[in-house]
């Protein structure tokens, strides 16, 4: 099942520690913010505290708008600029010090124990041609201008900030993501242990 999402497909919740909200893009079955496998979200952070944890799982936090963060994660302090990322167990105590005003991240939470991942942000403009077998493939568009996608001839058109979640697709895909001036791009690929 191949799904271009937008906006409008996004949800907006209260982050599990109620001191901002987080829109989500897509994530795994589950009913709750503790019960799922594997989750991709967007928040908005506006003012500097403690991360909610997320025990037992695996966190990769990119910066994508902003100044960026000082990001405390258990005794160790790293400076994220925009488009810079960082990957850090859901169970260390980790707090975000915003380097000069708010911020917008991108943000995968997965289980370790379930799924393997592979996290990248692509930034050259010329064409890409991307091959991979993952259970999900999921696609994020951060450039300003529209990104052409080719997955097995089917054309998707991404605007800034949209996405194409690919899943339950057991054959090998061909991507083909279009050139582009100045491209900004996420690939997540999920698969099953």
């Amino acid at each position: 099942m191949i799904q271009h999402l937008g906006a409008a497909d996004y949800q907006q919740m209260l982050w599990k520690n109620g001191a901002g909200y987080t829109i989500e893009l897509a994530r795994s079955d589950g009913d709750s913010l503790d019960a799922f496998d594997w989750r991709i979200s967007m928040a908005d952070v506006k003012t500097s505290g403690d991360f909610s944890k997320f025990n037992g799982m695996q966190r990769i936090l990119t910066v994508l708008e902003g100044a960026g963060i000082i990001l405390n994660i258990d005794d160790d302090s790293e400076h994220l600029k925009t488009l810079e990322s960082a990957q850090f167990s859901g169970d260390s105590t980790t707090s975000c010090e915003l380097s000069d005003g708010p911020i917008r991240d991108f943000n995968l939470i997965y289980n370790p124990e379930k799924w393997r991942s592979r996290y990248q942000w692509i930034f050259d403009s010329a064409s890409a041609e991307i091959f991979s077998s993952a259970d999900l493939i999921f696609i994020f568009n951060q450039s300003s201008e529209p990104l052409e996608i080719a997955v097995d001839r089917q054309i998707f058109r991404l605007a800034h900030q949209q996405s194409l979640k690919i899943e339950q697709q057991k054959a090998l895909k061909k991507l083909v993501l279009k050139s582009q001036r100045l491209k900004q791009i996420c690939l997540i690929e999920l698969t099953k242990i």
